[in-house]
């Protein structure tokens, strides 16, 4: 495993870039400073720094702070692969190997674009008062964005508040792709396991990256953002901690769980489908056994009884009068 230099290591050595900075990349440019500081925004495993290039273009400038595992690889399998998608969800970005000096070691850095959004949180805080209809709107865009994810089997692996951008529209961009899974790292290890309260406790002995890795913490958002929509006075709880709406012990225990028996009793019919989706799923053993958001979000009465209305269409002699009674799935007799 490989020795990363610490936050105020790198800080130190933003300060000196004519020594410093190794790489054509990052030669001639600047780390942008406020009140004389240096700006920097610190995740788990990196640490970003806003940053304008020689050719005065803007752009975050990540650096490790801790061993990922197989960073350029991954990396530039990533990279490569999103240039090809072109889609608006991610952000064009580079890795740049032997870049950046620190305490006389070389390491690597990402030259990623600059997104002008809000995190998902901040853009909650900012409109939960005045314009709370925009979160249910931002539900259904990011319901989208899943299911695009989905369509292309690509899973981000760590779907956060800090990882989602967002735009005064309600457009989503994802950022910080180093737990993402695509096709080309398949047998990679699932090394970053993203925050507590948006991740399936199985998620912790989950060994390798694939297409399922978004699906309870998709649940968990969409969901989330439904509720915050129709009560927003449950948001100042929240703002201030690293979780949305549950937390890891809300998980640990959803039978127990104050949120979870709130949820339950909503009239609204989705957010108690869903609420009891995600007990369900949190019974599951294993995240390769769970379904994605879309899935989740099928009435599966409804649809049993357009199936069977679908049938009585094709036949050759359909009943005359389709207030005919049809059975559901619980062996309930009931009239369309």
């Amino acid at each position: 495993m490989a020795n990363y230099p610490t936050l105020s290591d790198i800080v130190g050595a933003m300060q000196n870039p004519l020594q410093c900075f190794k790489s054509q990349e990052l030669k001639g440019g600047t780390v942008l400073k406020k009140n004389n500081r240096i700006l920097q925004y610190s995740g788990g495993y990196t640490t970003v720094f806003p940053f304008l290039t020689k050719k005065q273009k803007k752009v975050a400038l990540r650096c490790w702070i801790a061993d990922i595992g197989e960073a350029k690889h991954r990396s530039m399998a990533i990279a490569n692969y999103l240039k090809q998608l072109q889609s608006p969800y991610f952000v064009d970005f580079i890795y740049v190997d032997q870049a950046l000096l620190v305490q006389g070691k070389n390491y690597p850095v990402v030259l990623m674009d600059w997104i002008e959004a809000k995190t998902l949180k901040d853009f909650i805080e900012e409109h939960i008062k005045r314009t709370p209809e925009l979160i249910k709107t931002l539900a259904e865009k990011f319901k989208e964005m899943v299911m695009y994810l989905h369509l292309q089997k690509i899973a981000h692996g760590d779907l956060q508040h800090g990882n989602l951008l967002v735009k005064p529209d309600c457009s989503l961009t994802l950022i910080d792709y180093d737990s993402m899974y695509i096709s080309p790292l398949d047998g990679m290890p699932d090394s970053i396991k993203g925050l507590p309260g948006y991740q399936h406790p199985a998620r912790l002995t989950n060994t390798l990256v694939h297409n399922k890795l978004d699906y309870f913490s998709e649940t968990v958002i969409y969901l989330s953002l439904l509720v915050f929509s129709e009560m927003p006075d449950l948001w100042p709880k929240y703002f201030e901690t690293e979780d949305l709406l549950f937390s890891k012990l809300d998980f640990a225990s959803p039978s127990t769980s104050e949120i979870f028996n709130l949820l339950r009793r909503s009239k609204n019919r989705v957010v108690t489908q869903l609420t009891q989706s995600l007990m369900d799923q949190l019974a599951e053993k294993d995240i390769k056994n769970l379904l994605p958001l879309e899935e989740l979000l099928v009435d599966k009465l409804a649809a049993v009884r357009d199936h069977i209305a679908s049938k009585w269409d094709h036949q050759p002699n359909p009943p005359s009068n389709k207030s005919a009674v049809i059975a559901n799935p619980l062996g309930i007799i009931q009239k369309m």
